[in-house]
Parts: structure tokens; C-alpha cells; sequence
């Protein structure tokens, strides 16, 4: 988890004051008949019941902020409209009727007492402070006899917790009244406080989730299961169960996929992004690091969409590390598709060096080895899936059988394996100028009054180039130093 004391400041103290009896003395709504200046009389450091004024009694206050079993006439806090006190009060009856201490309006779910309270934080952002007043009142001291109330009342915190922040001036108290109790074993819902405090954590860092949470989600919550089994993807067929909770963002699953490649230095692991793929659609879209996963889920599964998560690498910085299966796996799966399409190569005129075409009957016979379910050599027949489109043309069929077969008849005396055959199919692709390069198909660039019209998109380490899909020639180039 965040250290949350190194969050913003030191809450573990214990002389640090932030009570929210404190915080209810200086900002809750007072009774009519108590002048503003009476909170002066009170103090805080004396366990002395002597005060100048009796209108505002310490029980009072005190019953401001612990569980109450009958709705609320005004709002907490000190709002500024009365539309906003009526909306407090819908709040605070949401919650109640969540937690089990109001009944449901005829035909209300408990999923739609979530989505009316997450609307008024959403639409009403100064309500945000009063809503976290109210669960934190509904949480403290409940007595009820009422089944499930009480872990009611924390599991819709962590919902809130999950979604919204809350003002500077709320944000010390309300960290505050979380680590007391999540620091406390004897609390009966200290985990469930940890998770709470886990969440805003997050919320501060990364924004709280964006998209209403689905109804099968609010369910599992409410039953108490904050864990979602979700499968991520990497090429090569592998695939990661790993536990996702409401606040999980996509730059935890990518460090958690990374690790699985022996992939421990954060600065590599910036080079993976996690995408979606819809297969239906042939579309893909890379997610960014911010982004809260179970929103990604929700919204695709909401659209009806058949979707799968897949690590991928858009950045080659690094140099490639032969040293784990897995990741030799996943770096030879992702590239080989763009290079039999021939975006890693193309003959320029018509033409390409031997040196170029000594490498190309190698990969060959190296793809080949790489699956173990081909038959003893290449014919005819299967060829075409060796060969860069690009420069498949530039040779017959029988040249390019004889040339791969000659240089798998050599690589079959050293009883190369799968993994060997794919490691060194990515040393040798390695020293082309395009490789560890991301492409993109693009409609058009315009360039000083100039358009291109179809055209390739290639971004590597050294820049971005804009290419002709046609002759592969560079159309625009500018260096990453540019």
C-alpha cells in the first residue's frame, strides 16, 4: 500500500488533533440558538465540562457524529443553497437505506441507492464533503441490532473511497479517522477501513474511477468480495489470472505482467502498455497508466463488447534480455506478425542486398523451428508464412524453399529447440534498422499545405518516420531529439 504518512503529512502522532469532533465544532451546521462565536469557549485539550456557554453541549456535538437511526433534517455541513440541504438529506437517506436502517422505496434496488448517491457526489461536488460526514457518522458507534448494518456501512465507504476525493480542508480528518481505524486489530472492520484508506490513496493519486460501477460489481462489493479473477493476456498464448480490485489502474497490472517476464527495472517496464482487443472489430487501443481497470471492464461489458487484455511493448528502449522463456515468448509473438506482413522490411526499387537476403532465409528457418508441428522441411506450400511480404516477390518460390531448407539443414545438426529458434530469430532481427518499431496505418498527414494520403506511421527509439505504403520510402522523418 501508499505510505499514506508520507501521502501529505504525519498522522500517526498522537498528538495530532484531527477529530472529527474537532472538525464538527469547527465546521458542522450549529443549532439556531448558538452565536457563531461559541466554538471559542470550547477546549479541545481539557477534559473539563466547563464551558462559558451551555447552548452547544459536548453531548450534542457528540451525537453530530456518531450513528443515528432517524434520518436528518438538515444537511451536516454548512452548505450554501437550500437545494443543496435537500440534497444532503436524499444523501444521507441513500446511505440509510443501503445500509438497512431505512426501508427501500417500492421497486428501489440497493444498486440504485449506489448510483442516486454517486450522481449527487458526481453532479454536486461541495456535497462530497457532506457525504463523507455522513458515512463516517453512520459508521462510528453503530449499536443497531439490525443484521449486516455496520459492514454495510463500511463496504459503501469503500465505494465512495473508490470514486471521490474530498476538499483540503475535510482531507486531514477523514485520513485521519481512517488510519484509526485501520490501525486498530480489536475494530471488527478494521480490514475493511484498510481498504478504504487504500482506495483514497488512490483516488488522490490517480483521479477515483470515472464510470458507474455495473451492477454485478455493487453486488460483490455488498457481498463483501472486493477481489475480481480478471485474465490478462501476453503474445504468445500466455495468460495471467490476476486478483483486480475496484482501484486497481492498468500501470499495476503492467508492473504484475512485467514480473512474470523477470521484467524488474521500472524504467523497462514503462516501455509495456496493456491493451484491449476487440476481435470482432480487428480494433485494438492501448490503455493508459491512470486508467482504473474495473472501468475499462465496465464500460465494455456495458457496450456488450467480446474484449480480451494484452500486454504489449510499444517502446524499445531497452536491448532485448534472452534470459526467460516467457518473455523471449512474448517479444517473438508480438514482433512476428509485423514482420511477415513486411513492415520491417521492404526492397527499395525492387531491390535488397545479399547480405539483407542471406537474414531473410535465415529468420526463415528460424520461424520455422520456432513451431514444432511443421513438417520435417519447407515446401511450397507453407514458404509464404516465413516470407516478408515485401520482399517475398523479389524471388520464386523454389529459390526461397531451396534457401530456408539449406539453412535448416545446417541449424538441425545443433538440435536447435522452440526457444532457441525464437531467441535467435529476435538477436538477428534485432540489428535492423525497424526493429522495436510501432506502426501505424494513417489516413493522412499534412505536412506545409502537403498531404500524404495512406500512409504508414513508424515510431522507434530514434524518432518517428512517415512512410509510403506502397514504396516504403520515407515520406517525413523527425528525430526524437526534435
Amino acid at each position: 500500500m501508499d505510505n499514506v504518512g508520507d501521502f501529505f503529512f504525519d498522522l500517526s502522532d498522537p498528538d495530532n488533533k484531527h477529530t472529527m469532533m474537532q472538525f464538527a465544532i469547527l465546521y458542522f451546521r450549529r443549532p439556531k440558538n448558538v452565536p457563531t462565536g461559541i466554538i471559542n469557549s470550547i477546549n479541545f485539550n481539557s477534559d473539563s465540562t466547563q464551558r462559558k456557554r451551555k447552548k452547544w453541549t459536548w453531548k450534542e456535538i457528540a451525537e453530530k457524529v456518531k450513528h443515528t437511526n432517524k434520518p436528518i433534517n438538515h444537511s451536516l455541513l454548512r452548505l450554501d443553497s437550500n437545494e443543496a440541504d435537500k440534497l444532503a438529506q436524499e444523501a444521507f437517506l441513500c446511505i440509510m437505506r443501503y445500509m438497512g436502517d431505512e426501508n427501500l422505496k417500492r421497486g428501489q434496488t440497493l444498486t440504485d441507492c449506489i448510483y442516486e448517491l454517486l450522481m449527487i457526489c458526481h453532479q454536486y461536488h461541495p456535497l462530497r464533503d457532506e457525504v463523507y460526514c455522513q458515512i463516517i457518522r453512520q459508521t462510528t458507534n453503530n449499536k443497531t441490532s439490525k443484521a449486516n448494518t455496520s459492514i454495510r456501512g463500511w463496504r459503501l465507504f469503500s465505494i465512495l473511497t473508490a470514486y471521490f476525493d474530498c476538499s483540503q480542508v475535510l482531507k486531514p480528518y477523514l485520513f485521519k479517522y481512517l488510519i484509526d481505524m485501520a490501525n486498530d486489530p480489536r475494530r471488527a472492520y478494521h480490514g475493511t477501513a484498510l481498504i478504504c484508506l487504500q482506495n483514497l490513496v488512490k483516488t488522490f493519486k490517480y483521479g477515483g474511477r470515472q464510470f458507474l460501477l455495473s451492477g454485478n460489481e455493487i453486488e460483490a462489493i455488498t457481498m463483501g468480495k472486493t477481489l475480481k479473477r480478471q485474465l490478462y493476456h501476453l503474445p504468445g498464448g500466455h495468460r495471467k489470472v490476476i486478483n483486480t480490485r475496484s482501484v486497481t489502474v492498468v500501470e499495476e497490472i503492467i508492473q504484475q505482467l512485467c514480473q512474470e517476464l523477470n521484467i524488474r527495472s521500472a524504467a523497462e517496464q514503462q516501455e509495456f502498455c496493456l491493451c484491449y482487443i476487440l476481435e470482432s472489430e480487428n480494433k485494438i487501443k492501448m490503455l493508459a497508466n491512470d486508467e482504473y481497470v474495473m472501468d475499462v471492464c465496465t464500460e465494455l461489458e456495458h457496450n456488450q463488447k467480446q474484449y480480451f487484455l494484452l500486454l504489449k511493448r510499444t517502446v524499445w528502449i531497452h536491448p532485448l534480455r534472452l534470459d526467460n522463456a516467457r518473455y523471449i515468448d512474448a517479444m517473438f509473438f508480438q514482433i512476428v506478425p509485423d514482420y511477415v506482413e513486411g513492415l520491417i522490411i521492404a526492397p527499395k526499387n525492387g531491390k535488397i542486398s545479399a547480405d539483407v537476403l542471406d537474414d531473410i532465409a535465415r529468420l526463415g528457418a528460424y520461424l520455422y523451428l520456432a513451431d514444432m508441428e511443421r513438417p520435417a522441411r519447407v515446401t511450397s506450400k507453407n514458404v509464404t508464412e516465413l516470407i516478408p511480404k515485401t520482399v517475398y516477390p523479389i524471388r520464386t518460390v523454389d529459390q526461397w524453399v531451396e534457401r530456408i531448407n539449406a539453412k535448416l539443414q545446417t541449424m538441425q545438426q545443433h538440435n536447435i529447440n522452440q526457444i532457441d529458434a525464437r531467441a535467435y530469430f529476435l538477436e538477428t532481427l534485432e540489428k535492423w534498422p525497424y526493429f522495436g518499431t510501432t506502426f501505424f496505418f494513417v489516413h493522412n498527414v499534412i505536412d506545409e499545405n502537403e498531404q500524404t494520403g495512406e500512409c504508414l506511421l513508424a515510431i522507434n527509439k530514434h524518432g518517428i518516420k512517415v512512410i509510403n505504403i506502397k514504396d516504403r520510402e520515407e515520406i517525413l522523418k523527425i528525430a526524437l531529439t526534435e
